[in-house]
């Protein structure tokens, strides 16, 4: 009866999150863009946004370990929401630009892989079907993602910009205070876990040397994901009107897709690494495709199918790297891994934004993907003659 409840609470706290992001997911850019901010000023909104992830990643999935991961998630959506309501209220103003980035950025490092990592504390010892588990609940995330972002970018984004964020906003407040009220779920943390997080951090990272190992074969899929991920609002919008909100209901609507077809991708006779290798080379492709179409619509239509994979990617790679944790303090690895895709991503868009300004978008996104796949295989290669 506990372990029901708790994944009630699971999907519906990481649901409603998720519809607190997705209302101002598709127009979040181009109200920063009305707003009077330059692509530079928004480029410095994205780099100050992933460098204090950086900084707060592994502190906060300490946190999350210590005094517990629905706590986290109330402080989450309390920072989260605060920034979105800063940017939302002030236009064009430097400093809350700045302050906007910090606060959203503190509220993503809090939540990113919280809820994840209590779930599978709470049901670790049962006989549950973790890779399910995680596959419905990115079925349900992306099916509240739909609604909120097809509400938000079409509905709200035509009346005013800034309702996406304002709505937005509210709703992450409202996940704050369910968290806060469901606070006592949380596992307590044991008494005898490390005081000093950074001798912990490092010197405990070092001796987990195959799970460092599946990290670091994960980084370079950033280098292909990153573009697309962060710029199709950009590459697919024309004229005054806002249209992406049908096109992130098709990128919301090839999320479901990917997960649902994860239970079925995940019986392939593969090693899990090759499997994972042979979605980095779909992946790979799709940003091809996509680039290389003249046609706008086949454009949007290679844009979701690179979504389907990068979700099946997504729900892969959480899946291995919890089962390579065999410790307490999963969401703290949970965060370290996270570090460094902060890390590698504020390394690419810093570059994708160099070659872009210079080449276009294109040139930008094939360059990277090219740097990706060859980073992945050579790492992966490198493995292999050094095991």
């Amino acid at each position: 009866m506990k372990q029901g409840k708790n994944i009630i609470l699971y999907h519906t706290l990481s649901s409603l999150y998720a519809l607190g992001l997705s209302l101002w997911a598709g127009t979040i850019y181009l109200y920063m863009h009305q707003a009077g901010y330059s692509y530079g000023q928004i480029d410095l909104f994205l780099a100050l946004f992933w460098l204090v992830i950086c900084l707060t990643e592994i502190p906060s999935g300490y946190l999350a370990d210590r005094f517990g991961a629905l706590k986290m998630t109330f402080y989450s959506a309390l920072f989260r929401g605060s920034g979105l309501l800063l940017l939302a209220s002030v236009r064009h103003d430097l400093i809350i630009l700045v302050l906007s980035a910090c606060l959203t950025a503190l509220g993503d490092s809090l939540y990113s892989g919280t809820l994840t990592s209590w779930i599978v504390e709470q049901t670790k010892n049962q006989k549950l079907d973790q890779g399910k588990l995680f596959s419905n609940n990115y079925v349900l995330v992306s099916a509240v993602s739909f609604v909120g972002g097809y509400f938000g970018a079409d509905l709200l984004g035509n009346i005013e910009l800034k309702l996406p964020l304002i709505s937005g906003a509210v709703i992450l407040f409202l996940v704050g205070i369910i968290a806060l009220f469901c606070k006592d779920r949380d596992r307590l943390a044991d008494k005898n876990s490390p005081k000093k997080l950074p001798h912990f951090t490092f010197k405990g990272l070092l001796s987990e040397r195959e799970l460092l190992k599946t990290m670091v074969l994960f980084l370079p899929l950033t280098f292909i994901t990153v573009g697309p991920y962060n710029q199709w609002q950009l590459y697919f919008q024309h004229g005054r009107k806002i249209k992406t909100g049908l096109i992130l209901v098709g990128i919301d609507l090839c999320g479901i897709l990917g997960a649902s077809l994860f239970p079925k991708v995940a019986k392939l006779k593969l090693a899990t690494e090759k499997l994972f290798l042979a979605h980095v080379l779909a992946i790979a492709l799709s940003v091809c495709l996509l680039v290389f179409s003249s046609n706008y619509y086949l454009a949007v239509a290679f844009m979701w199918f690179h979504v389907v994979l990068c979700a099946l990617a997504e729900i892969l790679q959480t899946k291995i790297l919890h089962e390579q944790i065999h410790n307490e303090l999963r969401t703290t690895w949970i965060s370290v891994n996270n570090t460094l895709e902060a890390l590698v991503t504020t390394a690419a868009l810093a570059l994708n934004g160099f070659i872009a300004d210079r080449f276009g978008l294109e040139n930008a996104w094939l360059f990277l993907t090219l740097l990706g796949v060859s980073a992945t295989f050579i790492w992966y290669g490198y493995q292999k003659k050094h095991a």
